[in-house]
């Protein structure tokens, strides 16, 4: 059972799972179908991050970091509509494809810092994703630092000065 959720509330979220439509992946379908999973394939999916674990201590035994994307897109105006969504090349993507590049470091268990490198003609800030090995939150830390040295730090956008 999901804590905090009473025996009554799981048997909705596990109906809502079964009876939901097959090739449904919005956020509310996922949700429902990932908190009621069988224990069997949450060790199943234990054991591919293990492997992506694996991978990441392996690529770490040759390179002291990674720097990459932390959205696909640069900072976006907000908008809390619902669904969400953003315009990515012109065409309307969901909200959360924003978080595809923070699923790097978190599903491997690894240190994650962004580091301001820029902004927008819009003037909205761009930022770089510092990923580095397990337990090594310093690192990813002093890299931002070196970077936010070189390059300048944070500038609140127009109109939030």
């Amino acid at each position: 059972m999901c804590r905090g959720t009473s025996e009554e509330e799981f048997a909705e979220l596990q109906q809502a799972a079964i009876s939901g439509e097959a090739g449904d992946d919005t956020p509310m379908a996922r949700y429902v179908k990932d908190v009621t999973m069988p224990h069997r394939r949450w060790l199943e999916l234990n054991e591919q991050r293990a492997r992506v674990r694996r991978t990441w201590a392996s690529f770490f035994e040759d390179h002291d970091f990674l720097l990459c994307p932390i959205t696909p897109t640069a900072a976006l105006p907000h908008d809390q509509t619902d669904p969400r969504t953003i315009t990515v090349n012109g065409r309307s993507r969901p909200y959360w494809d924003q978080v595809v590049w923070a699923g790097l470091a978190t599903l491997g268990h690894l240190p994650a810092t962004v580091a301001p490198v820029g902004k927008t003609s819009e003037g909205l800030p761009v930022g770089v994703q510092i990923i580095g090995p397990y337990l090594e939150d310093r690192t990813t830390i002093d890299v931002a630092r070196l970077i936010t040295r070189e390059i300048g730090g944070f500038e609140p956008p127009p109109g939030f000065d």
